[in-house]
C-alpha cells in the first residue's frame, strides 16, 4: 500500500506522496518502508504512533464518561456515605482515565497512545464542572481542578502505553 503523504524529516510538514522536496522547507523527502530501515531504526520506532484516529479518542471519551457517570454520579445515590467531591473525586477520575487508557490501548489496532489522552482531555471539562458543582465541603480552586485534570490526562497516556504493551504481548508482537 503506497503512502498518501510523506512527512518531512526536518520540519514535519506533510507533503504529497510523489514530492521529491518538502514544500515547506525544501529538504529532500523520500518514502521509507520497513525494508529501507535498519534493525536499530525499526527497534527505535516500535513504540511510535504513526497516525491519529478520532474514532478511538471518542471511544475513550465514551468509556471515561460512562465509568465516571457510574462512579461519580450514580454511586452516591446508592451508597449515601460515598461522597466523591474535591480531591477524592479527582483521584477517582485519574484512576478511571488510567484504566480506560489501558482498555483502549489494548483493544485498538496498531499504536494508539494519543487517542486515549485526547479522550481524557475532552472528559476533563465535564468532570471538573461536575466535581465543582457537587462540592460543598471539600471545595478546590479552579486551578487545582485544572491541574488535577491535566495530571489525569498524563496518567491516561501512561495507561495507554501499558495497554499497548499488553496488546503486543498477547498478540505475539513482543519483539516488534
Amino acid at each position: 500500500m503506497a503512502p498518501t503523504e510523506i512527512v518531512c524529516p526536518v520540519c514535519g510538514f506533510k507533503n504529497a506522496a510523489n514530492a521529491a522536496r518538502c514544500t515547506s522547507c525544501g529538504a529532500r523527502v523520500e518514502t521509507l518502508g520497513p525494508a529501507d530501515l535498519t534493525d536499530e531504526e525499526l527497534h527505535a520506532k516500535r513504540h511510535q504512533q504513526e497516525g491519529f484516529e478520532w474514532k478511538w479518542a471518542l471511544v475513550a471519551f465514551g468509556i471515561y464518561m460512562t465509568l465516571q457517570g457510574l462512579i461519580l454520579v450514580a454511586l452516591p445515590f446508592v451508597i449515601t456515605t460515598y461522597d466523591p467531591q474535591g480531591l477524592p473525586g479527582l483521584l477517582i477520575s485519574g484512576a478511571v482515565w488510567f484504566v480506560g487508557g489501558i482498555v483502549v490501548g489494548f483493544v485498538s489496532p496498531g499504536k494508539t497512545f494519543i487517542e486515549p489522552a485526547v479522550g481524557a482531555l475532552l472528559a476533563v471539562v465535564p468532570t471538573v464542572v461536575w466535581l465543582n458543582h457537587i462540592a460543598d465541603v471539600h471545595q478546590l480552586s479552579l486551578l487545582a481542578y485544572i491541574i488535577g485534570g491535566l495530571l489525569g490526562v498524563m496518567i491516561t497516556l501512561f495507561g495507554a502505553f501499558v495497554g499497548e504493551k499488553l496488546q503486543m504481548g498477547t498478540r505475539g508482537h513482543a519483539n516488534t
